[in-house]
């Protein structure tokens, strides 16, 4: 193709997350180097994000259990619970009982006879677990991996609870719901006796403690869901020379439920009872103000209309630590389960989010020890129908068979040059030949219909399905591949790369445009 000076070559690089609240369109320009950093996505579907500014396909999931739960009943919540370093156990509610395995995928019946629909809260101490929920007819119950029975001794009728500095501290308490318990120094069944005792926190203050949780050497406190606080517990004892004190951090924001809390990249993520999520790190900097929350993004045009927030204090959220990302599932529409799950991706500043749709509906987010997975660290999902899932499988697809739809759509952009009608040229992919399959590429000028092409992901056999003597193997490196019957004009374009095959991976690392400037016209 002969050089055209009016023809610049577009380098399309990925530097945000996804943003409801942006806007459809960008100014940006190319730099000298022909790099656009295109600031944010329109939609990010069941997208991750690379360090070198591109994308990917979220990963897939694998049911632990062979067949569902208590007749395909909603899993609300799970722990990991290790007895010592050796054996391990994921214990769960699931509709009207507790049920655990021995780290195998068979669940039997801890307990039965307990009310539906309740949010769990776990904790565990001298080799004890301890499990709570929020309705007033489950009293707290415990484990030692022998026997299951009603929290002994003298604990008050909790419904969330947190281990920290050797105690149990526990809240939610029928009547004194703005009273936060302890027991006495290693003993979770002692709560009467020297070193127990209790620290009212702001009580008949219109709230309630909502959640609990154990950060850096610091007991926080989250009230809700009404107007808000957060109180940081300090000291080791009840009395002496480092006693508790309690020290109010902030006021106007707080969270809705214990398992919208959890702790992060040395930060605590939690719920507002606005559906944005926020950190400590940012509270302490902007207080309440909202535009100091993770999910500044999408506050308005997504979960102000979307979350029903009948429903919040049902929301979970977990760390997914070996790929620094924030997992939160999240009641939308008039949905009663977690039918929405949002991606928070915490390498970047600031952050990017993506939406994850294809995700089935569930109950809670856990981080758990996999076996079966050389004893890595993953996120195991509490279905709605009965099946805990695990989470980051390489085969792109839900349980084998279900599809993920991959798309990454950009604002439209205009390169800087509203005034000047362009011309699309040609356009290329860099892609990673993770699977065989097409990567498509949409764009849509201004009023235009939509047009599609696509292109191979790999040239040639992927080393899954490689054979000797038959197949030529693809290069694990990046591949440009190439479009060059692209045509027509435009003053801005909206680009969209899609797969939505099942099993089909996407991994783009940069999309490429031919792109001419014509002249400056104003009609």
């Amino acid at each position: 193709m002969a050089a055209n000076p009016n023809q610049i070559i577009v380098n399309h690089i990925v530097g945000g997350g996804w943003a409801t609240d942006f806007g459809e369109i960008s100014d940006v320009a190319p730099d000298a180097n022909g790099n656009v950093t295109v600031p944010f996505l329109v939609d990010a579907r069941n997208i991750l994000f690379t360090l070198d500014g591109g994308i990917r396909k979220m990963p897939g999931t694998a049911k632990l259990n062979a067949s569902a739960l208590e007749s395909g009943a909603v899993i609300k919540g799970m722990f990991d619970y290790w007895q010592g370093a050796a054996a391990q156990h994921r214990v769960l509610h699931v509709g009207t009982k507790i049920k655990r395995d021995d780290a195998d995928g068979t669940f039997i019946d801890l307990f039965t006879g307990l009310t539906a629909d309740a949010v769990p809260s776990y904790t565990q101490l001298d080799d004890i677990l301890i499990m709570a929920s929020d309705n007033s007819g489950d009293v707290p119950r415990s484990w030692d991996g022998t026997t299951a029975q009603n929290l002994a001794g003298t604990p008050p009728n909790f419904s969330i609870c947190e281990t920290h500095k050797n105690r149990v501290f526990a809240a939610g308490v029928p009547g004194n719901t703005s009273r936060l318990y302890y027991c006495v120094l290693l003993d979770p069944e002692d709560w009467v006796g020297s070193g127990s005792g209790s620290i009212d926190i702001d009580p008949e203050d219109g709230d309630e403690i909502r959640a609990i949780k154990s950060h850096r050497n610091e007991l926080w406190v989250f009230k809700g869901p009404n107007k808000g606080s957060i109180h940081r517990i300090t000291g080791s004892a009840p009395t002496g020379g480092d006693s508790f004190a309690r020290l109010t951090f902030a006021r106007g924001v707080g969270a809705v439920g214990q398992n919208t809390v959890c702790s992060f990249a040395n930060d605590v993520a939690f719920i507002w009872s606005d559906g944005s999520v926020r950190t400590l790190s940012t509270t302490d900097q902007f207080g309440d103000y909202l535009m100091g929350a993770l999910t500044v993004g999408i506050n308005e045009d997504f979960l102000q209309p979307r979350l029903n927030f009948n429903r919040l204090k049902h929301a979970s959220m977990e760390n997914d630590a070996a790929n620094n990302l924030l997992l939160v599932g999240l009641p939308i529409d008039t949905e009663s389960n977690l039918n929405f799950h949002l991606a928070i991706d915490y390498r970047f500043q600031p952050v990017r989010l993506s939406p994850i749709y294809d995700l089935p509906d569930g109950g809670c987010v856990t981080s758990v020890i996999d076996p079966t997975d050389v004893n890595r660290r993953i996120l195991m999902l509490g279905g709605a129908d009965g099946f805990v899932r695990k989470w980051n499988r390489s085969a792109r697809s839900i349980d084998g068979t279900g599809a993920i739809a991959g798309v990454a759509k950009y604002p439209y952009l205009n390169y800087g040059l509203p005034f000047h009608n362009k011309t699309i040229v040609a356009a290329s992919m860099s892609l990673r030949p993770r699977s065989s399959g097409q990567i498509a590429l949409g764009y849509q000028r201004e009023d235009q219909a939509a047009q599609t092409d696509s292109m191979s992901a790999v040239a040639g056999a992927v080393l899954g399905a490689f054979v000797l003597d038959t197949d030529t193997l693809a290069s694990d490196i990046a591949t440009e591949k190439f479009l060059d019957n692209l045509n027509g004009e435009f003053r801005s374009i909206q680009f969209t790369i899609s797969n939505t095959v099942s099993g089909e991976d996407m991994d783009v690392r940069r999309m490429r445009t031919m792109i001419q400037v014509n002249g400056i016209s104003t009609e």
